[in-house]
């Protein structure tokens, strides 16, 4: 049986955002929370990288880890490489706290969409890739430590250099925007008042 787990991305500095992201709200859930419930629909498991100053602010039920020492604070690889060493699966699904339209439907559509055979399965459409919305598979892992360890700590360089499989976002969804990132507080509601 395949094993997967979650690694929920909250660890961003939110720069633009003015707050830290996980813990904006949106429909009365915090974004983590939202994000969160996404993967748990599907995945065994799921462990959150965060920062060390934001860990007493998730729920005591969920589990929390930071960066791995010799890559505190180096963005989403080094989140996912993290992710990766804190629990052993077959695959993991990443999937940042900022996009907060993601929901069950999504991530179960992209699980069924994914190829086995890739070792990152993520999506694109015509607004560009969506590389953090993305299934990845145990074998990149040393790579990944690897490219992390030379400080190449791009996510599209990284994806090149595997086996990286595209999936329209509209065989998931029809609607772009719900897997936009949301970077500033007015971002939420900008183009996106029909029902959500």
């Amino acid at each position: 049986m395949t094993v997967l787990v979650g690694i929920l991305l909250a660890g961003g500095l939110s720069r633009r955002y003015g707050s830290p992201k996980a813990f904006a709200e949106l429909e009365g859930e915090l974004f983590y929370e939202r994000a969160y419930n996404a993967l748990a629909a599907v995945c065994d498991d799921v462990v959150i990288i965060s920062r060390p100053e934001l860990m007493e602010r998730f729920s005591s039920d969920a589990e929390v880890v930071t960066d791995l020492d010799w890559i505190e604070g180096q963005g989403p690889l080094a989140g996912i490489l993290s992710g990766m060493v804190a629990k052993r699966a077959d695959k993991y699904f990443v999937l940042p706290c900022d996009m907060p339209y993601v929901g069950p439907a999504e991530t179960a559509r992209l699980l069924d969409l994914a190829d086995n055979a890739s070792d990152i399965t993520a999506l694109w459409n015509t607004v560009g890739k969506i590389p953090l919305f993305s299934i990845w598979d145990k074998r990149v892992k040393e790579q990944l430590q690897q490219e992390l360890e030379a400080g190449q700590f791009r996510v599209m360089k990284f994806m090149e250099k595997v086996a990286t499989e595209w999936i329209d976002s509209s065989e998931i969804h029809e609607e772009p925007l719900v897997f936009r990132n949301v970077n500033q507080p007015d971002d939420q509601m900008r183009g996106w008042q029909n029902g959500h």
